[in-house]
């Protein structure tokens, strides 16, 4: 055996050392330790700046979930208007239109999501009427004409809405 090989061999033995003593220590003071991040951010201690993330964090969450369940509760009654035998031929085409136009508002406001948090924002909310678009982004510097022109293009290419808002959240 080389010197070069012995290295490589004592290296990765102090390596297993080292993450067998990490773990016994994280293992021996399991979810209770005082440095775990839930009790850093425990109510009683989080400071004025943290609560202010905190909040702006749970606007984005809060909205986007309650719009999926408004969302997912009206694709609920288009599929059973649908799938009832009791409606006529003219409401069903009606409801399955609804569900179809429903269904891509649905996939363009996540396309559009997606896409401005892929231009390095934190974080995008998108809600699409049939006229208008209201778009809130979270930049913690505000937004140059530059970035609000490339969000009304990007709006506007996947969306076909000319009647843009763009509002920010810091």
């Amino acid at each position: 055996m080389t010197k070069k090989q012995c290295g490589i061999i004592f290296t990765l033995l102090a390596l297993i050392l080292c993450v067998g003593v990490l773990a016994a220590k994280l293992n021996n003071g399991g979810l209770n330790d005082p440095t775990d991040l839930s009790q850093v951010l425990s109510p009683e201690k989080v400071n004025d700046q943290d609560a202010e993330a905190l909040n702006q964090q749970n606007y984005f969450y809060n909205s986007k979930s309650e719009r999926d369940q408004m969302d997912s509760a009206t694709i609920q009654t288009l599929k059973s208007q649908i799938s009832d035998e009791n409606i006529s031929k003219e409401q069903k085409v009606v409801a399955q239109k609804e569900l179809t136009q429903k269904t891509m508002v649905k996939d363009n406001e996540g396309r559009i999501e997606l896409s401005i948090k892929n231009k390095g924002y934190e974080d995008a909310l998108c809600r699409l009427d049939s006229n208008k678009a209201t778009v809130i982004v979270k930049s913690a510097t505000g937004l140059q004409e530059n970035e609000t022109i490339a969000i009304q293009e990007l709006v506007q290419d996947v969306s076909k809405i000319k009647d843009i808002i763009i509002e920010v959240q810091k």
